[in-house]
């Protein structure tokens, strides 16, 4: 216990130090500057009621974005993001109040540096910057949401639920496709000598490109907002909505189990083993005598693991997928991305230092040159590989302390905040560690519908992080 209130001390005391000179640096006066020469633009208008009315369009906008993540194109998404991103700005310039920012702030600053560095040494420029744009795109966005949110910290609450009701129109309208079937659009599972009854039928929802392996990452990342919306509503004493979020999340991880995609399998045993690590990290601080909730915590885990056993064993298609994660070369798509991970390693070998350049389309270029003959492919099938192949290994390195400070702070927080919060970060870590799990072997992280929901968890545990941070009664 003392152990973790030291480390947030240290954490806290880095974040007052980081602020503090950003708030006496010359960017600092060069915002001063900007905000008031537009507040004197602008000064025969009320700016509270300018800033309110911004503050609203914001939240109208995100909801749009949030709702539309299951059916919106690429390009539809990156202009609500940019609508934000300039509602921020804008926002930021006429309330001219000083910088607060979270610690995690500087890894995320530092990686999108090196991206850049990246760019400019790049031999693929004009496709390098392309990419370099989209991430410029998301990581903007994740400012924005920060600022936004850490204006009120009771705004987190029903952001949340917009995530866990989008999801849940996704998760009910996939069951459509359970019951009724749905064509495969594609060959997304090796058939070779494999006995019919043992194929799964996959299903893929409604997120473009279709594809069960996006579905899956989509509601591996969002169901647990689902299951903080179900906790939050029990609190509350809301028993109806927290049993329909309840029935709502275990129909989500059903669909996910559907869509046969085993990386998001490994996603949700790595984020159960994860939940479990949260919740003694929340019973230790418990008002209340934790050799029960200990009893109860570990009879809870036995009996997931007797159901799952159960599914599994009942369901020759889904006993048939799980084990052909463990044959290697014997399952024709497991062999595909060994081939495509031989040649991205030796690919970040060749370009240790700075990589090739960010972005699908200069790895694209890149590959044709290292490929096995015969195994194209969109990307490395690892979001770390593919960091290294395109960035090298400092960005690498510096997303990996992104992620870590992200966790030590979030972690230590649960020591802290009071019961809402704690599920609120709680839910927000699990749904990062999933995707980051499922991650290890699949790059549909990259995805926008992937990359927005990430992104806006990272901002929500760096409000929940700061400093300053107050609880409030959601």
């Amino acid at each position: 216990m003392s152990w973790f209130l030291a480390q947030e001390d240290e954490i806290h005391s880095d974040e007052t130090k980081v602020n503090n000179f950003i708030n006496s640096s010359i960017s600092s006066r060069l915002y001063s500057y900007l905000t008031k020469f537009i507040q004197n633009k602008i000064c025969d208008f009320d700016n509270d009621k300018i800033s309110k009315i911004l503050d609203n369009t914001y939240f109208t906008v995100l909801a749009a974005l949030l709702f539309s993540i299951p059916i919106a194109n690429t390009t539809t998404l990156g202009f609500l993001s940019g609508i934000l991103i300039l509602i921020s700005i804008f926002s930021s310039l006429l309330t001219h109040k000083s910088f607060k920012i979270s610690t995690i702030h500087i890894p995320v600053i530092i990686y999108l540096a090196i991206l850049l560095v990246s760019v400019f040494f790049s031999s693929m420029f004009f496709p390098s910057l392309k990419g370099f744009a989209k991430m410029l795109l998301y990581i903007g966005a994740y400012f924005s949401f920060f600022e936004f949110l850490k204006k009120d910290p009771k705004r987190i609450l029903p952001v949340i639920g917009i995530i866990a009701i989008s999801a849940s129109i996704e998760i009910l309208f996939s069951l459509k496709q359970i019951i009724f079937g749905v064509d495969e659009l594609a060959s997304w599972q090796d058939k070779t000598g494999v006995n019919p009854e043992n194929m799964m039928n996959r299903i893929y929802g409604t997120l473009k490109p279709y594809n069960p392996n996006l579905l899956a990452a989509y509601l591996l990342v969002t169901t647990p907002c689902i299951f903080i919306r179900s906790a939050v509503s029990f609190i509350n004493k809301y028993q109806n909505a927290g049993i329909t979020f309840l029935i709502l999340g275990l129909l989500g991880l059903i669909t996910i189990i559907q869509t046969g995609c085993r990386g998001a399998y490994i996603g949700i045993f790595a984020g159960f083993l994860f939940l479990c690590v949260l919740t003694l990290c929340i019973l230790k601080t418990a008002n209340y005598k934790t050799t029960i909730s200990k009893k109860t915590m570990i009879l809870t885990i036995f009996v997931v693991i007797i159901a799952v056993t159960l599914v599994v064993m009942s369901s020759p298609s889904l006993s048939h997928r799980l084990a052909s994660i463990f044959t290697f070369r014997g399952d024709s798509s497991n062999s595909y991305r060994m081939n495509v991970y031989i040649s991205s390693a030796k690919m970040f070998w060749d370009n240790f230092w700075i990589g090739i350049g960010p972005g699908n389309t200069t790895y694209r270029l890149i590959y044709g040159l290292y490929m096995v003959t015969g195994f194209d492919a969109l990307g490395a099938y690892n979001i770390y590989l593919e960091m290294g192949v395109e960035s090298g290994i400092f960005a690498l390195f510096t997303f990996i302390w992104m992620i870590i400070l992200t966790f030590k702070k979030g972690i230590c927080k649960l020591k802290t905040v009071e019961l809402k919060s704690k599920i609120i970060a709680a839910g927000c870590l699990i749904g990062i560690f999933c995707s980051l799990m499922h991650g290890i072997v699949d790059t549909i992280w990259y995805r926008p519908q992937l990359q927005l929901v990430f992104w806006l968890y990272m901002a929500i545990i760096a409000v929940i992080t700061m400093k300053d941070f107050q609880d409030e009664k959601q």
